[in-house]
């Protein structure tokens, strides 16, 4: 278990005007909340860092269904462990957390690692990981030919955010 302060600042806020299907939020600077947005295509909306918050004209304003990213290094389940000790105490309930993707930072996890991220991904409503791939460190990911894990990941958190609460 990462060391965790006994009370830590309220995770940021960002708003977000684009509601799409699913808003994408990285947990820390460099997540991979780009490259989990575009799996997506059109229907999700990479928001950057921060806890989405639906804003704009539009009224009511929608409950956004919100994926967080995290990489599976220090930093990242660090703060994936952090976001999840908020949203669990209730603190993080503008929007709805469908589930948390980390993504792999190195072909291969230490087991220390490993132990931690399935761990975390317990804790969130649907956690999910997806393994490193070499290719997406030149090119983005081509949506057209993902493999099966992947579409399945894509359609199971699609499936959740077409649900009612």
């Amino acid at each position: 278990m990462l060391n965790s302060p006994a009370k830590t600042a309220p995770w940021p806020r960002v708003e977000v005007t684009d509601h799409r299907l699913v808003t994408v939020a990285g947990l820390h600077g460099g997540a991979g909340t780009s490259t989990v947005a575009s799996l997506f295509g059109e229907d999700a909306v990479d928001a950057g860092q921060g806890w989405p918050v639906a804003a704009g004209w539009k009224r009511p304003l929608p409950s956004l269904q919100v994926v967080v990213v995290a990489r599976t290094h220090y930093a990242g389940l660090e703060a994936a462990d952090a976001f999840l000790r908020q949203w669990a105490a209730g603190e993080l309930q503008e929007s709805r957390l469908l589930g948390l993707v980390l993504v792999d930072d190195a072909p291969r996890l230490l087991n220390s690692q490993a132990q931690e991220a399935k761990r975390l991904l317990k804790l969130s409503p649907r956690g999910t990981h997806i393994p490193w791939n070499e290719q997406w460190r030149v090119e983005p990911p081509d949506t057209d030919a993902l493999p099966r894990r992947l579409k399945k990941i894509v359609r199971g958190y699609r499936a959740l955010a077409e649900e009612k609460e």
